[in-house]
């Protein structure tokens, strides 16, 4: 049984989506290794042989076997008063129970009573028994004594060897799991710390959150035999547990639902409710529910019920399951119908946590389970008094955020019951006097909320955080000078915005921190993301007078600080003016620049701080160790209208940085020159969020790129101002490149891309003086970006990558007559044109049709070749439809290289249906390449389309699926209205029909053919297994 799956299934029927039935199903199937089975049990009160015998039954059911059982409320027996001593019959029960617990104890000392199951309990009740509290006293002092560095060695050893034994043979605690305190076979009690140092009773209780290795092998004593069945996978189970009335505050709990790493409990135990879950305004109770532990009208009742230290501490530890003691109420049972008192267990709606900046998304769910008791009375009272429950998890730990994501049950849970929202602050017109409720707050207000306007009351009082915090309590009033109403507060807030030089946000609600856990770290891990770069908190206020320090709470406001204007415009629109940090309401919106002379006059008055010098706020490159992304600022003296030019030019200029660290010694003008134009990893792409603003972001393919480009620009890892003489030498080396003749042979398509794009930057920068102060820093890339930039648009390489060195044969490489001609890759061979395995193929039976006479016009739009170029084409595509079940993805690179070309068709078969992905694959990838594909609806030739082709063309086939169904799509070189930029720069990579089927398959390594190169062994036997496929079709 899972109570908290990705959808619920009601009334017989599976209300899920089938892709959701399906995605599901194998969600499940990956973490069933990871599966814990939980038994969660209700207080024993010392009924111990009760549990023993259900937990020995429900093992070797068809539901076990279970992994763990978890009990909430006593353990062992506690003594019980009420309002009914007097009553014979009660006074006979309660003897019972206390007789039958003494004697389940005896059992439990004689090792004559075990448990089948690993129990865990943190209420031992009125205290363990004496003789089990003996032997663990034996226990820490054997692992508490200290070595006495002046023995003088005369003992023989044999006292202190005994002395070991006894603990030894009692209790074995060598292998206990910290935070565990074994007490017998397969028993233990929740206790923190560690397995020999339990964490100290603190003043507020014992609260703590432990992992709890599993399967959990208990260290069985001499004559013991653990019957746990053991489970096949280890794994582990987050557990936290607060004592019976907790009190605020609990250190080690806190500290650790904090950390950054955590993303909630398990399992959280408890002996109290959580204020709220039973409030009326709670929708996580059902309507019976309520009805029966209240009435129909509870008069506020429900509202009081429960703990606000509880409820403070489930929410930040987030548990997934909360189990604690069922309500007790009134129940008439017997043939004399004896009224008695019975816990009712209780099951809560799965309820959503609220969103909060560090936490992980998953659903929790409440359990109140009954006391244990006979089979009898739990079936002569019904499922509603039930005091065990069973539940499936697969723990948090061993989910990822998908997984967390689905667990939330989107259709079927409530909203959190430990909020203000769920308290009922406002009863006063409820008669909450005479209804057995002791609170003396009957005004109305719940326990939590009384807490926080006290503790607000005293920060006001006592001045903490300055005279904002009595501000921010109450209604805004239009002063005599008419200032301080909500239009002068929009006007400022718009002046701010569109102040760039305003890069901090105003952080307001501090004081609504009741542990004052809002440190400068916890602020700082949830804004990071942002791009805070520092948290300022305001000066405590100085007496005029006495000249020290007042004794004040702590501020109710900070100001989180980031690197840009821009950072901070887009967190405050990200967040829409409100963060939940621990579960804490705080409201944002920008800082007060000082842009009027009487705000800077009352500055220091407020004991602000200035904003730190934007050079310290720079983010620094370890602070940006997964960045890609470089924010760039160009100086006030440029024109707003050369903004984009100008920032064109510096990606240029960063792309070509990269380059010349590269090809180190290689002339800018060599046809060896590795260029971003032959290898993806070199590419830079800018992006301007505003096209009025001075500033913009560059994007590299890694971060080792951005940081070489930055050392190499601005001489320090953390960036800079860009140095000029860096400035004058590309502007020089884009000068020289121009005066390359235009009319001149161009000895590859490489050299004559170099040329375009230098006599364009030459043109659009007649001087590169006014970019003196050009800054370069770090920036925080996003996720989302980040991902995209290493998956999607860098192919699979990044700049750490080795490069494959240029070729030194000179003879064309399809040239028949060619000495360097590898004969043994020919399939077969036609009249005008042959079939050949390639250089590094992508799988066996990648295939090229390669014309016979040499010439650097294109396959398809050869008259003479064309004809018989079709025929071929179908019969590999035939052979890969018949004898492969493949599709047959075709296409031509027809652009001039250096050395020449000889023109030559690529046909690789795919797995059959994968067309439509290519396709989006392709469009995608070219478009990021910065030329567009266009699709050809008309069922003419290439060559009967157009008549000069001259140019040069990529030319692609994607496959439909079944048949000889295709679409076209065609890219013509030198086409301005072919390419994003709308110049004729736009260049298409040499390996781009194998990176976009690198990307489809997620397998980089295809994308280059020098990575995929076998030995010329290996090339003989696919050819000759590739002839004689393609030999048995035409038979």
């Amino acid at each position: 049984h899972t109570s908290i799956s990705a959808y619920r299934i009601r009334g017989g029927q599976d209300t899920r989506p089938k892709e959701a039935e399906h995605n599901n199903s194998i969600l499940f199937a990956a973490n069933m290794s990871n599966r814990v089975k939980i038994l969660m049990v209700g207080p024993v009160n010392g009924q111990l042989s009760l549990l023993s015998n259900k937990l020995r039954t429900l093992q070797k059911s068809k539901a076990g076997p279970f992994d763990i059982c978890i009990c909430a409320g006593p353990f062992f027996h506690q003594t019980t008063t009420d309002n009914n001593d007097n009553d014979a019959v009660l006074k006979q029960e309660r003897q019972a129970i206390k007789d039958n617990a003494a004697s389940d104890e005896k059992l439990l000392l004689d090792k004559s009573l075990t448990f089948d199951v690993p129990v865990l309990f943190v209420d031992a009740g009125n205290g363990l028994p004496t003789d089990l509290q003996a032997k663990i006293d034996n226990v820490k002092k054997r692992d508490d004594a200290e070595i006495d560095l002046d023995d003088d060695g005369d003992d023989n050893g044999e006292n202190k060897k005994s002395d070991g034994e006894n603990g030894a043979k009692d209790v074995d605690s060598n292998n206990t799991p910290e935070g565990l305190l074994r007490i017998s076979s397969n028993l233990y009690q929740l206790v923190g710390g560690t397995s020999t140092q339990p964490q100290k009773q603190q003043q507020g209780g014992l609260a703590d959150i432990i992992s709890v290795p599993l399967p959990l092998i208990d260290n069985a004593e001499n004559g013991e035999s653990a019957t746990t069945k053991t489970r096949q996978h280890a794994t582990s189970l987050t557990i936290g547990f607060l004592s019976s009335r907790i009190r605020l505050p609990c250190n080690n709990f806190e500290m650790k639902s904090k950390h950054t790493s955590f993303l909630g409990c398990d399992v959280l135990i408890s002996g109290e409710w959580g204020q709220g879950m039973s409030s009326n305004k709670c929708s996580a109770l059902t309507i019976d529910d309520r009805n029966t532990l209240f009435g129909d009208d509870d008069g506020g009742i429900g509202n009081m019920m429960g703990s606000y230290d509880v409820a403070e501490l489930i929410s930040m530890s987030r548990p997934r399951y909360h189990i604690a003691p069922g309500p007790a109420i009134p129940v008439r049972s017997g043939s004399d119908e004896t009224v008695k008192m019975r816990r009712r267990f209780v099951a809560s709606l799965p309820y959503r946590y609220p969103d909060q900046i560090t936490s992980s998304s998953h659903a929790g769910r409440f359990l109140a389970c009954s006391d244990v008791m006979s089979p009898t009375e739990v079936k002569s009272l019904g499922k509603s008094f039930k005091f065990i429950h069973a539940v499936g998890i697969v723990p948090l730990a061993h989910m990822d955020a998908n997984d967390r994501e689905a667990a939330m049950e989107k259709a079927s849970v409530v909203d959190c019951p430990y909020t203000d929202a769920s308290y009922d602050v406002d009863a006063k017109s409820k008669n909450t006097i005479g209804v057995g409720n002791t609170n003396s707050n009957v005004g109305g207000l719940s326990e939590a909320h009384a807490r926080r306007l006290a503790q607000e009351d005293a920060a006001s009082a006592l001045g903490g955080g300055g005279d904002g915090a009595f501000r921010w309590q109450q209604t805004r009033k239009r002063g005599r000078d008419g200032q301080g109403n909500d239009d002068d507060d929009a006007k400022r807030q718009a002046f701010e915005e569109d102040n760039p030089d305003n890069c901090s946000l105003f952080l307001h609600g501090l004081h609504r921190d009741p542990s004052m856990t809002l440190t400068m770290d916890v602020l700082m891990d949830a804004f990071r993301p942002f791009g805070c770069v520092g948290i300022r908190f305001p000066r405590p206020k100085v007496d005029q007078y006495r000249h020290h320090q007042q004794n004040s709470a702590p501020p109710s406001y900070a100001f989180v600080d980031f690197s840009t204007h821009e950072e901070a415009s887009q967190c405050l629109a990200n967040l829409k003016g409100e963060a939940v940090i621990r579960n804490i309401m705080l409201s944002l919106k920008w800082s007060s620049s000082g842009g009027n002379k009487k705000r800077m006059q009352q500055q220091p008055q407020m004991g602000i701080p200035p904003p730190p010098p934007p050079r310290r706020n720079r983010l620094t490159e370890s602070e940006c160790a997964d960045s890609t992304t470089l924010f760039l600022r160009l100086p006030p003296t440029v024109d707003s209208s050369s903004y984009e030019k100008e920032l064109e030019f510096m990606r240029l200029f960063a792309q070509r940085t990269m380059e010349d660290e590269l090809n180190v010694g290689v002339a800018a003008d060599s046809a060896d020159r590795i260029t971003a134009a032959d290898e993806p990893a070199l590419r830079v792409q800018v992006r301007q969020p505003n096209a009025e603003m001075n500033y913009g972001f560059l994007t590299f393919a890694s971060h080792a790129a951005a940081l070489t480009t930055l050392v190499s620009l601005t001489s320090h890892e953390d960036g800079g101002a860009v140095s000029g003489d860096k400035l004058e030498t590309a502007q020089t080396l884009a000068k020289e490149e121009t005066e390359i003749k235009t009319d001149s042979i161009v000895s590859g398509d490489k050299l004559e891309t170099a040329q375009t794009l230098a006599k364009e930057e030459t043109e659009t920068k007649a001087d590169a003086s006014n970019l003196n102060g050009v800054t370069l820093y770090w920036a925080k890339g996003s996720q989302k970006s980040a991902e995209s930039n290493g998956k999607s648009g860098n192919y699979g390489l990044n700049f750490n990558n080795r490069h494959f060195p240029p070729d030194a044969r000179t003879d064309c490489w399809f040239c028949l007559a060619s000495p360097t001609c590898e004969k043994h890759l020919i399939v077969t061979v036609f009249d005008e044109c042959y079939v050949a395995m390639p250089k590094g193929a992508v799988n066996e039976f990648h295939s090229l049709i390669v014309p016979v006479e040499h010439g650097g016009d294109g396959a398809f739009v050869t008259k003479k070749l064309a004809p018989e170029m079709e025929t071929v084409k179908s019969k590999l595509r035939t052979h890969a439809r018949t004898a492969l079940q493949k599709d047959l993805f075709v296409f031509e690179r027809c652009i001039q290289t250096k050395g020449g070309y000889h023109t030559h068709v690529q046909c690789i078969p795919v797995e059959a249906g994968s067309g439509p992905t290519i396709q989006s694959k392709m469009l995608e990838m070219s478009v990021r390449s910065g030329f567009q594909l266009r699709e050809i609806t008309s069922e003419l030739s290439l060559n009967a389309l157009e008549e000069d082709w001259s140019a040069g063309y990529f030319y692609v086939e994607i496959p439909l699926g079944g048949g000889d169904e295709y679409r076209r799509f065609i890219y013509r070189a030198g086409d301005a209205s072919g390419n994003e930029q709308g110049s004729s720069r736009a260049h298409v990579p040499l390996q781009f029909g194998r990176e976009v089927l690198a990307e489809v398959l997620n397998k980089p390594e295809i994308g280059h053919w020098k990575a995929c190169v076998v030995s010329k062994e290996n090339e003989e036997e696919l050819t000759a297994s590739f002839r004689t496929s393609l030999a048995s079709l035409s038979s």
